[in-house]
């Protein structure tokens, strides 16, 4: 196994050896249960095997190499959500010291977090769980959940434009306003009474795409309105008993928040039964990017939730919606280009 080690570098050997090799077990290039052997590696890049043991035990230390007893270390198998979590810590640790800090990024991060509501949510009848998964340190995804007075509950998930800090900014002052803006109104006023603000309060080339679906449990009634995000799913029984994904497409026009002070905003409505459930995602989901460089697709996304909601046997809301990300995780690359973020709704009765 070749590395591309320099001793011109300010990084020491080692180092280099440990990030290389990291690099080519993320990707996949090496295959999981292949020898590496310390004393090979020592000659052919002409290290000292303490140094190369060195280099080593630190991947073994993530869980990337197994050490053996006879003293060569095996690739390990890693779960796609290992890689991708291993991936985005050495994407941290190579900040430049004349940018925002680890800690900063970190503390961000925890901070929009805490802004974020559970990401489970147990209430008479029903269930909501959501994902966010940020593709830098902070996300420009976001979503909510309002109860209102009058028993009903309004789902929202939101794609400001770009990743990073500024997008995660926005996001905070936009969530901090949706509570007064959903009472009393209904779902289509909501969309327009943003759409006339934002097109006020953000700057040029900055949106906001967001899908608000209002919920009444107790008919289990749902009202779509949709601002520019992918279509989200119904997830329920036909006749013969399969299980299939339904695409709930809202008429009318769907542009973005924020980037035309008019815009004929519509909704649908439909309704739930006991066992259905209700998907909101964003544009990250079906726009990922697979290991041979094209985008997952959204074809390729509603054939994927068929499989994973038909696959028995029939999980709660939350260990569907797990292990039906990690199943896209696998199909796509380590590092996400978007953010990704999934709400799902559960009526139970």
């Amino acid at each position: 196994m070749i590395l591309n080690l320099t001793e011109h570098s300010r990084e020491p050997m080692h180092r280099q050896m440990s990030r290389q090799l990291r690099s080519r077990i993320l990707g996949g290039s090496v295959s999981v249960g292949a020898e590496v052997q310390p004393r090979s590696l020592a000659r052919q890049h002409r290290m000292s095997v303490v140094s190369v043991r060195r280099a080593l035990d630190h991947l073994a230390a993530d869980g990337l190499l197994e050490t053996q007893p006879e003293g060569h270390f095996l690739v390990a198998e890693v779960k796609a959500s290992q890689r991708r979590e291993l991936a985005h810590d050495r994407l941290m640790e190579s900040l430049d010291d004349g940018e925002i800090s680890a800690k900063e990024l970190t503390l961000a991060r925890d901070i929009q977090c805490r802004l974020l509501p559970p990401p489970r949510l147990d209430a008479d009848g029903w269930t909501v769980v959501a994902r966010n998964e940020p593709a830098r340190f902070v996300a420009g995804d976001f979503y909510d959940i309002l109860r209102h007075g009058d028993g009903t509950v309004d789902l929202v998930v939101a794609d400001v434009a770009g990743k990073g800090i500024g997008p995660s900014l926005i996001m905070a002052s936009f969530k901090a306003i949706l509570p007064f803006l959903t009472t009393a109104r209904p779902v289509v006023e909501v969309l327009q009474e943003l759409n006339r603000r934002l097109c006020h309060e953000l700057g040029r080339r900055e949106f906001i795409a967001l899908a608000l679906a209002r919920f009444t449990p107790k008919s289990g009634r749902l009202e779509i309105a949709n601002a520019g995000l992918p279509d989200p799913y119904v997830l329920r029984c036909n006749a013969a008993g399969a299980r299939q994904p339904e695409a709930v497409v809202v008429p009318g026009e769907r542009l973005p928040l924020g980037l035309r002070s008019r815009v004929g905003y519509s909704s649908v409505s439909l309704t739930l039964q006991p066992g259905d459930r209700f998907l909101l995602l964003t544009d990250g989901l079906p726009e990922a990017t697979r290991d041979d460089g094209e985008p997952f697709g959204y074809d390729r996304l509603e054939e994927h939730l068929g499989k994973s909601w038909s696959t028995p046997p029939h999980r709660d809301a939350e260990a569907w919606l797990d292990a039906m990300l990690d199943a896209l995780r696998n199909q796509t690359a380590i590092l996400i280009d978007d953010d990704w973020t999934t709400m799902v709704l559960e009526r139970r009765r």
